[in-house]
């Protein structure tokens, strides 16, 4: 605000910045003003055209590499989020981890971190920054989604604190706060500059980003589940993340519990999206780690065998599963009643469609339908769905996915409601993928055999940002659609039709989601998502969701000073680009940093 007060002369034209903040700024002002004549579509598109011309301004000078530019590309990747432009989003992704890369923001810009010499950045500009890299963290996160060869970021090479709280950063007061892992702190400081409670500087970001390390390992698990130990076993993987991720709910100060006062006060401090998403993220993550219960629910490549002895051990983790997403509904319940702010992170509708596909598999497939508590679970169950769609609904002048998601939800909940015969004789009503699968005709599918190889495809939800991505690709080469060779005899036996098939599938559930792979391969299409696809979002309901190994760190300087990136210049933080630059306004929640947490 104090730059664009000194600088109120001059034209604002080329601030790629500022015309980012505005649309972000303009598709939330609509969507809370809007009125009954206005569509979901005409509010999306306030602000289009300054996102627009900051995208122009930003890739014109793509190696125009500043700390404003790395901002723009931050902000301008959660609004094509928004706007389902998953394309545009992926790519960003890469352009802002490069970024950060080259201006070096993953280290600290000096062992002053308390400002004690006087000379360099002020305590903002340092936060910044601070805060800058930790927001390409959560968004290079967001994008790898377990998954190595998508992630461009490694956190051992992240050498920076934690944000700050609030307070401490408004009153630029610089202070010492722990680094990703708990109790830990920069290893340049001495044991007599560490304070008594460093916990209490840590503020929400931080918290969320501590968090966002948990949700990476719990998707690399259920992403290698065949190499990992039986999560009944006290020492597994999997009993090891679920303390984690405990012990993190549990370090959570009263402030930061989802409490009535504290959803108050941070909608009085503008962080209630902050914390809706902070514990719709914790939620959403359990459902991730205890999906290993429910395998047909999750398209997994690898699944767990359950001998008798350990029955208990499974209805309990399909109890929690259940919990767990009773708790993520009253949550999106909550943050809906709050309005657009409540509701700005940009998964929120994934997580809420999410939601549903639990809620009613655990309700219709978990649960044996003569049993007692079938009916009285049912009854719970219902209203929480239909509240979930009420807040997809809600949620459509924001995002525009949320109208798919929101008709895929709606189709499930009305085959449960009407007592569907498919329902009571066992079988799945719920769709895995919400948006057509018009990949390929049947008469053009891969040969049967064993795929040789393996792309992130098929190991990621079917709503990450990849697979959406990949969706939208027209020349998308498939390799694990290529069999092994072949024998001359098996090559020349007929290849059942692909109805045949699924029928023999649906026979046989012992049947491998590698075979369901070569029947039903990802869409392919061009474009975002618009009307067209939308009618035809019900076409598939037969599928589910489904480092450098070397170790070399690409930069082993703790401090950005006295790095071997010093002798080719100054980097663009320093005198006299600090103040001007980095002292911008850095939002740390504003949708692609605001992931998915939970209360319980």
């Amino acid at each position: 605000m104090q730059r664009l007060d000194a600088e109120s002369g001059r034209g604002r034209d080329d601030d790629a910045l500022l015309h980012i903040v505005c649309a972000l700024g303009a598709l939330f002002f609509a969507a809370e003003h809007r009125e009954a004549r206005d569509t979901p579509d005409s509010t999306r598109k306030a602000g289009m055209q300054w996102a627009k011309r900051a995208q122009q301004l930003v890739l014109g000078q793509l190696g125009n590499i500043v700390v404003e530019n790395l901002m723009t590309a931050l902000l301008l990747q959660d609004y094509h989020l928004r706007l389902s432009n998953f394309g545009d989003a992926f790519m960003l992704s890469g352009i802002t981890a490069r970024m950060q890369q080259a201006l070096q923001i993953n280290l600290e810009h000096s062992t002053d971190i308390l400002c004690e010499t006087g000379s360099g950045p002020s305590a903002s500009t340092k936060e910044s920054r601070r805060r800058l890299m930790w927001c390409c963290y959560i968004t290079d996160s967001l994008i790898g989604n377990g998954v190595d060869q998508l992630t461009l970021i490694k956190e051992p090479d992240i050498k920076v604190q934690l944000p700050c709280c609030e307070r401490n950063f408004l009153l630029q007061d610089a202070c010492i706060t722990e680094t990703l892992d708990k109790g830990q702190f920069l290893k340049f400081l001495g044991p007599e500059r560490l304070p008594t409670h460093s916990s209490d500087n840590i503020g929400i970001r931080g918290h969320f980003i501590r968090f966002t390390a948990v949700r990476r390992k719990v998707l690399k698990y259920i992403k290698h589940l065949n190499v990992m130990k039986s999560p009944w076993l006290p020492d597994s993987e999997f009993s090891q993340i679920v303390q984690s991720a405990h012990d993190w709910y549990n370090s959570l100060p009263a402030s930061l519990q989802f409490t009535p006062s504290a959803m108050y006060i941070r909608k009085e401090t503008q962080q209630l999206g902050a914390l809706c998403s902070l514990h719709s993220m914790y939620y959403q993550t359990m459902c991730d780690l205890y999906r290993i219960c429910a395998p047909s629910l999750y398209k997994l490549r690898y699944s767990f065998t359950y001998p008798p002895e350990q029955t208990g051990f499974l209805h309990g983790l399909q109890r929690d599963l259940f919990s767990h997403a009773r708790n993520l509904a009253l949550i999106s319940a909550e943050a809906s009643r709050h309005g657009p702010h409540g509701l700005a992170d940009c998964w929120f509708p994934t997580v809420v469609y999410d939601c549903c596909r639990v809620l009613l598999f655990h309700a219709t497939q978990l649960v044996e339908p003569a049993a007692e508590r079938s009916r009285f679970l049912m009854l719970e169950t219902l209203p929480l769905v239909r509240s979930n769609v009420k807040v997809l609904r809600t949620m459509e002048p924001m995002y525009a996915v949320s109208e798919l998601l929101a008709n895929a939800a709606e189709k499930m909940l009305e085959k449960v409601e009407v007592g569907s015969e498919a329902i009571s004789s066992g079988q799945s009503i719920i769709p895995d993928e919400p948006y057509p699968n018009n990949d390929v005709d049947d008469t053009e599918r891969s040969a049967p055999g064993t795929p040789v190889q393996s792309a992130p495809d098929y190991v990621l939800n079917p709503l990450s940002i990849y697979r959406m991505t990949r969706k939208t690709i027209a020349e998308k080469h498939m390799p694990e659609r290529q069999p092994n060779a072949i024998s001359p005899t098996a090559a020349s036996r007929p290849t059942p039709s692909r109805r045949a098939t699924l029928q023999h599938i649906s026979a046989n559930p012992s049947i491998t989601n590698a075979a369901l792979d070569t029947v039903a391969p990802p869409a392919a299409q061009t474009g975002t998502y618009g009307a067209a696809q939308s009618q035809a979002a019900f076409d598939d309901l037969m599928s589910l969701f489904a480092s450098d190994p070397s170790g070399w760190t690409w930069q082993p300087s703790d401090t950005a000073i006295g790095s071997q990136y010093e002798s080719n210049g100054l980097p663009p933080w320093e005198p006299t680009y600090v103040d001007q630059q980095l002292d911008a306004w850095v939002p740390m929640f504003s949708g692609q940093t605001q992931q998915q947490y939970g209360f319980q």
